[in-house]
């Protein structure tokens, strides 16, 4: 229902790389889904104005509309943020009696707002990124294949079909089979099926091999020798997105060694001072200074390392 036309392109491959869920998992994302857009989310679709969202959308691979994915962002912040106001209420308030009670539960429920808002871009985000880098990853040995194949005199739309069969590199072999689907289905000439395809994605060498590609099919050329030339100058910029991994991950590790460990360890100094003098800071005492320390702090470090490391591996990769 919400799925858009390129859907049916990559079926196959998100079949294979679908991570397996409960049945009624699926079931209740699917209707929560359905919940939202009819409430919210086919009025946002009508109103249009979405363009760059759903461009966004296109290049993650998130085959729903703009209308339904804003739906969906909109009642899911609602609910954390009713959900985790209770959830803080009754723990600062009822549980630990902290004295200044609810400036801790605007503080939880403001952060946990923050971070359902900032999680749905950064999933979009993630996801172009992932599909970036595997396009890029797969390009260069998808261009010497081209070459091979264009220099046996095939014809561009067989040497297409053909690359849309492939068992292997699914992330290129999905971009031929929406050309694929826009030639046979749609009913578009190769030319404009190549430029829309190449429109759509995430990565700046798969686009611009797509559109030469697209001129060299229309104004005629020797393509064998292009891809060649292609394929050696995307693998000479992958060598060199490496080498900046290797030197930000450095950076990364000093910053994680510097910043996160010594300054959990000066808190938990401090929490250990606030005891020996009998004090408080904000309200909390040195247990509960050390809990926050223990589940929030420590974890939050670690998973926000994790994430600037994978951010800078995927730009990489």
């Amino acid at each position: 229902m919400f799925e858009t036309p390129g859907a049916a392109a990559e079926g196959a491959k998100r079949s294979e790389t679908k991570v397996r869920r409960p049945p009624w998992s699926d079931a209740v994302l699917r209707r929560y889904r359905m919940f939202c857009y009819r409430s919210l989310g086919a009025r946002l679709d009508q109103e249009g104005g979405q363009e760059v969202l759903a461009e966004r959308l296109k290049q993650a691979g998130v085959n729903v509309t703009p209308g339904l994915h804003r739906s969906v962002l909109l009642f899911t912040t609602v609910f954390a943020g009713v959900g985790t106001f209770v959830a803080s209420f009754l723990l600062f308030r009822l549980a630990l009696d902290v004295a200044q009670w609810y400036l801790y539960v605007a503080l939880v429920t403001g952060v946990a707002l923050a971070a359902v808002t900032m999680s749905f871009q950064f999933m979009v985000s993630s996801r172009i990124s992932n599909r970036k880098s595997h396009l890029d990853r797969e390009l260069p040995f998808t261009l010497s294949e081209l070459s091979v194949l264009a220099s046996t005199g095939m014809a561009p739309i067989e040497l297409v079909r053909h690359m849309a069969r492939r068992p292997h590199d699914p992330a290129m072999t999905s971009e031929f089979k929406k050309i694929v689907y826009k030639t046979d289905i749609q009913g578009r000439d190769l030319i404009t099926a190549i430029a829309e395809t190449a429109k759509e994605s995430p990565s700046l060498s798969v686009r611009e091999s797509f559109w030469d590609l697209a001129n060299m099919i229309h104004q005629g050329g020797n393509l064998d020798e292009y891809l060649r030339t292609k394929s050696e100058d995307v693998l000479k910029l992958k060598r060199l997105s490496q080498k900046e991994f290797i030197e930000r991950l450095t950076a990364y590790l000093d910053m994680y060694v510097s910043l996160v460990l010594i300054g959990v360890l000066m808190i938990a100094v401090g929490a250990f001072l606030i005891n020996a003098f009998g004090s408080t800071v904000a309200g909390l005492d040195a247990n509960a200074l050390l809990l926050a320390l223990a589940y929030g702090l420590v974890p939050l470090s670690v998973v926000m390392t994790v994430v600037l490391i994978s951010m800078a591996y995927a730009r990489a990769d």
